[in-house]
């Protein structure tokens, strides 16, 4: 049997291949040791979340406050883009845009999944301007009590997602705010959320506001048969 003879040539190639080795192992070592430390350096100093503002109502040089973000459900995103159009037409339909924004308060009242703690409340900007404190105040010690803060992306709770509002009526109706007796519409409808079977029964009650074109939700309450100051 002959024997093998290592040439010069072969142990330089050997010295090579072992030199790859070592240095694919050396960046393996050096990936694993930079991923380990960006792991420790986000649980140490994690980021919070960002809110983008994706679209937002603003007509004629009027803004009507209302704006969407990256991480609103596509519910409420498909259902935002509908109140952007009825607000966008050249003439408004006050009863569709209440319509409408009665279902979109809704929507992102009662979907806590997306709110990032109980001071993100939902609906907020679709309240009448006098009574968003109040009301966010009110929503804070009830609904949003036990939301989970999620700053930072870590949360771990099932939350309510609204999937579906079915309209049942729009109508005409008043309202007394203080001494004065405003029109508005009264708005009936059942909510259903993902994963639940039973639906909920709402009913929320609009006026415009001082400007006379911006319409406001101010009452809303969890039944078909609603009972409000109208005298």
């Amino acid at each position: 049997m002959a024997r093998k003879i290592e040439t010069e040539k072969v142990k330089k190639k050997k010295r090579k291949k072992g030199f790859l080795i070592f240095l694919i192992i050396l960046l393996a070592l050096a990936g694993l040791g930079y991923g380990g430390y960006r792991y420790i350096k986000n649980k140490l100093n994690p980021k919070p979340v960002e809110i983008k503002e994706i679209d937002k109502v603003e007509t004629k040089g009027y803004d009507y406050g209302y704006s969407l973000t990256e991480i609103d459900s596509k519910y409420y995103q498909e259902e935002f883009k509908k109140l952007k159009e009825i607000l966008t037409q050249e003439t408004v339909d006050d009863e569709a845009y209440a319509t409408q924004l009665a279902k979109c308060f809704v929507i992102d009242l009662y979907t806590l999944s997306t709110k990032i703690n109980k001071y993100d409340v939902g609906g907020r900007e679709f309240y009448y301007s006098d009574k968003q404190d109040e009301f966010g105040q009110a929503v804070m010690n009830s609904i949003y009590d036990k939301l989970i803060d999620n700053t930072y992306g870590d949360r771990k709770q099932d939350l309510p997602e609204v999937t579906e509002v079915k309209v049942n009526s729009t109508e005409k109706t008043k309202y007394v705010m203080g001494t004065e007796s405003k029109d508005g519409y009264l708005v009936k409808m059942n909510v259903s959320y993902k994963g639940v079977k039973a639906d909920t029964a709402v009913s929320v009650v609009l006026v415009k506001e001082k400007d006379g074109k911006k319409i406001s939700v101010v009452d809303t309450q969890n039944t078909l048969s609603p009972n409000y100051n109208t005298k």
